[in-house]
């Protein structure tokens, strides 16, 4: 997640035995060997598996033993088949990859929790209204909280004085939560999600593609840390938990925190099968159990995080997609204005990718990808994937326990939980799907892109939904009724290896279930999502290949959610921000005709008439990439006089002084800095950029009338008019 890191940092990290990844469902199945019309609206053959609770320790540990044991001999057995080398039967921890991208929220959308007399403000760039987010800089007004170096500094915002630090022995902090005089520290223990805040700065995985995938990284303990502000910065209580830190969300007092965690199981010093499969029937609840270790009034506890019968189970063979006995979830949660305790955990026997909150559910997507292995195959490794995405609903009401109250499956991936948004009770998904999943024909060539449909029409639209039927609807799965796949374009080579198209579904809870009532499908054939965004009713949807389209969708009427607007432009938006007088802000990469990237644009586009959306206004930074196309934390818009700042790094050099002045140039080379701009009707005006000396600008926020950048060297504030500096505030 560029500097908004999440990835682990396992140095000391135990080796454990690890299966690969089970995640929480699949069951999509294709239509054979007919050949579908590929603009037809796509159908999910499976159902969402159901949870119950495990009545006792001794049936979970039986039922995580066969859920283990089977799934080794699968992984083993499709290994052998498919002639690829398996990617971790057993493993130790490593160094994980970096988290993928991020989302944020339009203007106005975060509660302001400050004094009456603090100065107004901007908080974190959020995704739903209320629901605040841990991120590494919070604001009363009053005071600025800063994590840099894995430090808390404190600052006061009247005098530009650091008036506390406070460094936590043994861990770095990441992010904080706020609220009042309390702030929680979130350290270490994270873990490598396919996470985005806002955008996609780098390709996001084709679904199905084995290297996009994301296993789970053993040996991790989470730690969150309690500590008051009335003062110095002190700590009063200290929470870690086996596991990975994923994400978390904050509505009033009350945060709620989700830990993935392993199975406590020790590698084998062999590695050997025979000794592995002993290890598991030898296994006992607590070996299963993540573990938790408090220090908070005066005294110290530990043990089993949850007890057995809070902890429920996919209704599935064990085993099976959904339920390999690899992972559990824990939902965490704490009311900050008391002691800390173990956050009254909810636990689930199943993995995360994607969190995603309203102020009254909280949402648990899991990805899960399957290879088909037989002797008739043609394909390495097995048929094309089948990719499906398990939404787990948790009920977050008030401030009690969460209830898991209903799940779903959607067919193919998010690119992150900015492809989640609830809105009149029910919840709409955005995902990309690749051949294999239901919507595209397996008949078509895995290497070879499905036809657009008035490709190269500005303004066109792809056709949608099955003939005669209401467009949006969803279709009965009919094989009989699918015409002749149309000719097949000749893929360039800078397109994905697979087939894709990218969809929005609308899902609605019926008892436990989340069950799709409406569907549009066919955007972007043979291009993936890069940046979604929905705004009440509205959707905006970017997909990439060579080109940006920008797809409006009407979604009024949950059963019939319409396409109604196309844009064809060059490169795409990461990033959208929803602005006022029907304005949309896109942050992302430029490009040439071919979908060679350029470098960093921000453009400015009319989507007041749905029908015609189209962009007015475009600033370009050639060379540059911009770490809000991953982390929607790293931009900020200031609605009060339509400021726009955005990090950019690789353009300009680093100056000597913390500050470049209005139209002042600096040499281009390989600097980082922040783009202040201004929007002014329908235009784009650059104000100035701010540069740190030797850092890189990771987040930037309005008090009063100055604008506040901080980087791991410090915070420089300056006038938010014409960005003149005031103070230098050094942190390091």
């Amino acid at each position: 997640m560029g500097i908004h890191d999440r990835s682990t940092r396992g140095a000391g990290a135990l080796p454990i035995f690890v299966l690969t990844a089970g995640l929480v469902v699949s069951g999509c199945t294709s239509s054979g060997g007919s050949k579908p019309d590929p603009a037809r609206t796509p159908v999910l053959s499976g159902e969402p598996m159901r949870l119950t609770a495990f009545d006792s320790c001794g049936a979970l540990v039986d039922d995580f033993r066969a859920a283990a044991l089977r799934r080794m001999t699968q992984e083993r057995d499709n290994d052998s088949k498919s002639g690829r080398i398996p990617p971790g039967a057993v493993a130790n921890a490593e160094e994980a990859p970096a988290a993928a991208p991020r989302a944020a929220a339009p203007e106005g959308l975060t509660a302001d929790q400050a004094a009456p007399t603090a100065p107004e403000h901007s908080t974190t760039n959020t995704q739903e209204q209320g629901v605040d987010e841990p991120d590494l800089v919070k604001t009363d007004g009053r005071r600025v909280l800063t994590v840099a170096g894995g430090r808390l500094n404190v600052v006061d915002v009247a005098t530009h004085r650091v008036t506390g630090t406070l460094d936590v022995p043994g861990a770095r902090a990441t992010d904080l939560l706020l609220s009042g005089d309390r702030a929680l520290l979130i350290l270490g223990g994270t873990t490598n999600l396919p996470k985005s805040k806002g955008g996609s700065g780098k390709m996001a995985p084709i679904p199905g593609d084995p290297g996009g995938s994301s296993a789970i990284v053993p040996g991790n303990r989470a730690r969150f840390v309690l500590v008051d502000l009335t003062a110095a910065p002190r700590l009063i209580g200290d929470l870690s938990v086996d596991g990975g830190y994923v994400d978390g969300r904050q509505i009033g007092s009350t945060a709620r925190i989700v830990v993935r965690s392993q199975p406590r199981l020790k590698l084998p010093a062999d590695r050997s099968p025979a000794k592995a499969k002993d290890l598991i029937q030898r296994s006992t609840a607590s070996d299963w159990l993540p573990q938790f270790t408090l220090a908070a009034g005066g005294r110290t506890d530990s043990g089993n995080l949850v007890g057995c019968d809070r902890v429920s189970r996919p209704q599935a063979k064990p085993g099976d997609p959904g339920h390999t006995g690899t992972a559990t979830l824990s939902v965490l949660s704490f009311d900050l204005t008391r002691d800390l305790d173990k956050g009254d955990p909810v636990t689930v026997a199943a993995d995360v990718d994607h969190v995603y909150a309203s102020q009254a559910n909280l949402y648990l997507a899991t990805t899960s990808t399957q290879r088909s292995v037989s002797s008739e195959s043609k394909v390495v490794g097995g048929g094309p994937p089948t990719t499906t995405t398990t939404i787990n609903q948790l009920d977050i009401s008030g401030k009690g326990t969460p209830k898991l109250v209903g799940t779903g499956v959607v067919s193919g991936s998010m690119v992150n939980e900015y492809a989640m948004s609830e809105h009149a009770g029910n919840l709409r998904v955005a995902t990309t799907l690749s051949a294999g999943d239901p919507t595209i024909p397996r008949s078509a060539p895995s290497d070879l892109p499905l036809p657009r449909g008035n490709a190269g029409t500005s303004g066109a639209i792809p056709d949608r939904g099955v003939p005669g039927s209401t467009p949006g609807a969803i279709a009965p799965s009919d094989p009989t009724d699918a015409g002749p796949n149309p000719p097949l374009d000749v893929q360039p080579p800078i397109a994905p290896r697979s087939a894709s198209e990218s969809v929005v579904t609308v899902l609605a809870r019926s008892g436990d279930r989340l069950t799709p009532i409406g569907r549009v499908g066919g955007l972007g054939r043979t291009e993936r999502i890069m940046g979604v965004r929905f705004a009440g009713p509205i959707a905006y949807v970017v997909t990439f290949r060579q080109t940006d389209p920008l797809y409006t969708l009407d979604l009024s009427d949950p059963r019939n959610p319409k396409a109604v607007g196309e844009l064809k432009i060059n490169g795409y938006s990461a990033y959208l921000h929803p602005i006022a007088d029907g304005r949309l802000i896109g942050v992302g990469q430029d490009a040439t005709d071919t979908g060679r990237r350029l470098g960093t644009q921000v453009s400015l586009f009319d989507v007041s008439t749905l029908a015609n959306p189209t962009r007015v206004a475009q600033v370009a930074v050639p060379g540059a990439n911009s770490q809000a196309e991953q982390d929607a934390h790293a931009f900020l818009y200031w609605p009060k006089d339509g400021t726009v700042v955005v990090p950019v790094n690789g353009s300009y050099s680093s100056s000597t002084r913390p500050q470049i002045a209005p139209g002042e140039k600096s040499p281009m080379a390989g600097g980082s800095f922040a783009l202040v701009l201004r929007i002014e009707g329908s235009r784009i005006v650059e104000v100035g950029r701010v540069t740190h000396p030797g850092s890189t600008i990771r987040r930037s926020l309005v008090v009063g009338t100055e604008l506040w950048t901080v980087s791991n060297a410090g915070i420089s504030v300056d006038r938010l008019a014409d960005v003149r500096q005031v103070a230098w505030i050094p942190t390091a």
